[in-house]
């Protein structure tokens, strides 16, 4: 059973009719829950580097 183009097109429209006036709702409705999950996940704080510990050049270490 072979698909043609005719079938493909009908999925792509099916597609469209359900998932573009979904993703308009959603927008819509969800604009606040986005923008959370946004910067709890990209926060600065996830990207920063923690930095090197040294401990040669803390004060306790240092020898007279």
């Amino acid at each position: 059973m072979m698909m043609n183009i005719d079938d493909i097109l009908q999925i792509i429209l099916l597609c469209a009719v359900i998932f573009f006036p979904l993703g308009y709702l959603l927008q819509r409705r969800f604009p606040f829950w986005l923008t959370t999950l946004k910067s709890f996940v990209l926060s600065p704080r996830y990207l920063k580097s923690a930095g090197v510990w040294s401990r040669e050049n803390l004060p306790a270490n240092k020898k007279k």
